[in-house]
């Protein structure tokens, strides 16, 4: 029998590994007794019963699985080809897009997440202002029903951002900066006849915005793809104006609204520590030192990378946080119990008993 043969069905027991359990706390050693898909229990010493298959892991570091949010993986197979780009609709407002309906579970991707312990992805639309609605799914499975765990789990939104190219002549930049104002003016202008009609303002049918309902009621989560300051001062501020619950995807300039962002209370989803700082004058380190420094002044910090076929490089995104500063099982807590949080997942993301 397979392993996932007996996490689905058998009783696993791991003696004596290294539990690093992704709530930010010290790692112990202990033993960890699977029923089914559920931890039923965590001791020093567990009895092992006939029935159960034991796997010696002294020595060995047991982890949760890991969780990567805002990544088109699983919508995107070859670049290069056409018929295998999924992750991009028409239309500047496709909200009632859904990317749980182009899932890939055949890519050839998947298997090198789970090699590095990434066994959950958050399969992204991109494209457009307001892109469509995210999917979690798991990395194994033979359909997508069996490998989803949330059909519908965040709203994203792109918008241009609000900084012209400081390259181009003067007229160019005015062009630039009145297109990235009315692109902004129009999602406030769409949220605002959303609302009205999520409140009963019109009988006449809309799938996308009933799309955006239970986004406005706070029922489900909305990321904005945003980097420069002012573009993260703008996202707040349509978030708190139609009552969004919100998190800032990218936020690269995010030092730079520290205040705001600490009375939003918005979560930071980084999508890359590994890059080059983000303007020609910042430190050389800037990325790599980021996650610290927001952590230091009381941001939740979301580690993700939003590439698919190099998805696999996340943990090491988290381990060059914790060589710039964040303690090793707090950056471990940004790739698992955080985004879990961010979710609204009760049993992942933590080694906890009755978690996944």
């Amino acid at each position: 029998m397979s392993l996932w043969s007996w996490i689905l069905w058998g009783q696993i027991l791991i003696r004596g590994a290294w539990l690093h359990r992704g709530d930010g706390s010290l790692c112990v050693q202990a033993d960890v007794l699977i029923q089914g898909d559920s931890i039923a229990a965590i001791g020093p010493v567990l009895s092992a019963l006939p029935h159960f298959q034991v796997i010696e892991a002294r020595g060995m570091h047991l982890y949760p699985a890991l969780i990567s949010l805002g990544t088109p993986v699983g919508l995107i197979e070859i670049e290069a080809v056409r018929a295998t780009r999924d992750h991009i609709e028409v239309g500047d407002f496709t909200p009632e897009v859904e990317a749980y309906t182009a899932f890939n579970v055949d890519s050839k991707i998947l298997s090198t997440l789970i090699a590095v312990g990434i066994v959950y992805v958050e399969s992204t639309p991109q494209g457009g202002l307001i892109a469509g609605q995210s999917a979690l799914m798991k990395v194994v499975g033979r359909t997508k029903e069996e490998a989803v765990v949330l059909p519908i789990a965040a709203l994203h939104l792109y918008p241009p951002t609000q900084r012209p190219n400081p390259y181009a002549p003067y007229e160019e930049q005015k062009k630039q900066a009145e297109k990235a104002k009315a692109a902004w003016n129009k999602i406030d202008s769409y949220l605002q006849k959303a609302a009205r009609w999520c409140a009963g303002d019109s009988g006449e049918q809309n799938i996308s915005f009933r799309a955006l309902c239970p986004y406005l009621s706070r029922k489900a989560p909305v990321v904005w793809h945003v980097d420069n300051a002012e573009d993260i001062e703008s996202a707040i501020r349509l978030s708190q104006k139609w009552g969004l619950r919100s998190a800032i995807a990218g936020g690269a300039e995010a030092t730079r609204v520290l205040p705001l962002l600490k009375e939003s209370s918005m979560p930071i989803i980084l999508q890359r520590t590994h890059r080059l700082p983000h303007t020609e004058d910042a430190p050389i380190a800037e990325s790599f030192m980021l996650p610290k420094i927001l952590r230091d002044s009381g941001i939740t910090v979301i580690l993700s990378h939003e590439s698919f076929w190099n998805q696999r490089n996340l943990p090491y995104n988290a381990g060059t946080a914790v060589a710039y500063g964040v303690p090793a099982e707090e950056a471990l807590a940004m790739i698992t119990r955080e985004p879990a949080r961010w979710l609204g997942l009760t049993r992942l993301g933590q080694i906890a008993q009755g978690y996944q």
